[in-house]
This record gives structure tokens, C-alpha cells and sequence, in this order.
């Protein structure tokens, strides 16, 4: 994940929906400032505790400034939230021109993540699935530059970098 999000000394990571800080903690010799979003407050606890700065919130309305990140991540968390589109849409608008988002989430077309999502369903979590290209097709955003799908071992990581004004426009 580090090396996928590609984050810079200078640059601020946001990790949204990022829980006990687990993975942000790993970005921290790495990013200029880290700021972690959750709505569970037990979660943010522990984060805090781990010395993550965090806030308390939803994801389908980030309380932060428009274009305030370069690199955003999301993992493990997009088939938690209520409104996987909204969620997506508030991230692309808090991360700044030329920044990166990456989502890792279980790749649901893999047969034991098939298997854990049933379980999901079963024991009444408000888990939502969807296929890399389903989130992939939910960021048609004007001002997407690029897009990357990896696949690996029941994991998908999709990459999708925002063009930066500059970049924007040059071409138009």
C-alpha cells in the first residue's frame, strides 16, 4: 500500500474510514501529515492512542476543506459505508489537483472473497461488494487523469490519479 499510494515527505495522506490507524501508521515516516477519518469513535481511540491526529465523521460528508490531500486511501472500508458513490465523490473532492486516490477492497469476482461476503451478508453487516470496474465506473470523474486496476490474490487496488489544473489547462 505505501508504495502504491506513492506518498511524498511533504505531502498530507488522508485515510478514510482507516479505524484503529492499523494501515496509516505505516505511512508515517513516509507522508508530511496524516489525518484519519472515521465514524466509529472506539476506533478513533485507538488510532489516537497510536498518535494519529483524527477526526470523527461520516464519509459520505468529509468535514474537510476541498482539495486539502495529496494522496487519499481508503482500505478495507468501501463496502462498509452507506453510499459507496457519495463516499467516492467526497473523496474526490477533498484530494488535491495531481493527488491520488487508492481504494484496496476484496475483490468480490474472487471465490473465497465471494465466501466472506456471504458470511457478511449472513450475519446481518451492512456489507456491499462491488467489482473493481463497478468502482472504477462510479469515479467518471471530469478530472480523472488516470486510472490503474491491480489484482492480486483475492485483493483489487484501484488507482486513479486526478489531473492537476495545470495539466487541465494546458489541454484545454
Amino acid at each position: 500500500m505505501v508504495d502504491i499510494a506513492n506518498v511524498k515527505p511533504n505531502q498530507n495522506l488522508l485515510d478514510v474510514g482507516g479505524g484503529t490507524g492499523r494501515v496509516a501508521v505505516l505511512f508515517e515516516e513516509f507522508a508530511g501529515q496524516i489525518l484519519l477519518v472515521d465514524s466509529a469513535r472506539r476506533m478513533l481511540h485507538q488510532a489516537q492512542e497510536k498518535g494519529l491526529r483524527t477526526v470523527n465523521g461520516n464519509s459520505e460528508s468529509l468535514p474537510l476543506e476541498t482539495g486539502s490531500f495529496d494522496r487519499v486511501i481508503m482500505v478495507d472500508a468501501l463496502h462498509h459505508v452507506r453510499s459507496q458513490a457519495e463516499t467516492l465523490q467526497e473523496i474526490w473532492r477533498v484530494l488535491a489537483p495531481g493527488g491520488r486516490l487508492v481504494v484496496e477492497e476484496p475483490d468480490i469476482q474472487n471465490f473465497l472473497v465471494k465466501l466472506v461476503a456471504l458470511g457478511e451478508i449472513i450475519s446481518l453487516m451492512r456489507s456491499r461488494f462491488l467489482a473493481p470496474e463497478e468502482i472504477i465506473e462510479i469515479c467518471q470523474f471530469e478530472d480523472r487523469e488516470s486510472v490503474q486496476l491491480i489484482r492480486k490474490k483475492g485483493i483489487a487496488w484501484i488507482i486513479i490519479t486526478k489531473a492537476n489544473s495545470n495539466h487541465r489547462e494546458e489541454k484545454q
